[in-house]
């Protein structure tokens, strides 16, 4: 019970460090971008939490199994961050600075949320 306390909270530091960016470049007319940007990283976060469950779910997978699981989660979240930015880009023509800083600030939270559960 503790430690969904902990997640929530954390959880709540994240999405406040990407709503004070999305507000910042929204004052600058920069929204969608960041938005999109937010968006990104978030997806990478629930890419993340769904393998982990799914991980976590099998509890009797050997190390190997479980190895390759994890090569399979870190593989899907950085294709689906890179093609996503790639369309957030190219395809769509945000602007780089709002979608990359959204995405950056993004990540810094999911890193400080797995700290903060350990």
């Amino acid at each position: 019970m503790v430690k969904k306390k902990v997640k929530s909270v954390s959880s709540l530091i994240q999405y406040f460090l990407l709503a004070l960016v999305v507000i910042y470049f929204a004052i600058n007319g920069l929204v969608l971008a960041a938005m999109y940007g937010a968006f990104v990283s978030l997806s990478n976060t629930l890419i993340f939490n769904w393998y982990t469950s799914k991980q976590k779910a099998l509890v009797d997978i050997d190390a190997q199994k479980s190895f390759r699981m994890a090569i399979n989660s870190s593989v899907t979240r950085t294709f689906s961050l890179i093609l996503l930015a790639l369309i957030g880009l190219g395809f769509l023509e945000l602007d780089p600075a709002a979608l990359c800083l959204s995405m950056v600030v993004g990540q810094v939270g999911f890193i400080l949320d797995r700290l903060r559960q350990k």
